[in-house]
């Protein structure tokens, strides 16, 4: 999404142009990385095009960002956080809740 400051050119395909859950990770400086995890496909979050996660990523000051998995397999998990350490309310059951995990087989570790 973005590299040195600049936008990267998207294509004007649905992934790009739709509201849906998105993870995106972004590198602040040499000190600081952000990662953002947004909910969609419910009535209370509607998810955001990339553009606009594009905007957002820009906004937090970010240099460069990546978009990583989204949709329903929107999950951020923090150990010791309440609700199995879901922190936000992935869609997979079609609830605003934190038991719409689903099931993946990629993670990013931060340790």
């Amino acid at each position: 999404m973005l590299k040195d400051k600049k936008r990267a050119t998207l294509p004007q395909t649905s992934i790009v142009i739709a509201k849906n859950p998105r993870t995106s990770i972004g590198i602040i400086n040499k000190y600081k990385v952000v990662l953002v995890t947004l909910d969609g496909r419910t009535p209370e979050a509607y998810g955001m095009t990339l553009l606009k996660m594009t905007d957002l990523m820009v906004s937090l000051r970010c240099r460069d960002a990546v978009n990583l998995d989204g949709g329903g397999s929107t999950t951020m998990w923090i150990n010791g956080k309440p609700f199995n350490g879901v922190v936000n309310m992935p869609c997979d059951n079609k609830k605003f809740d934190h038991e719409g995990e689903r099931a993946v087989s990629d993670v990013l570790i931060i340790k």
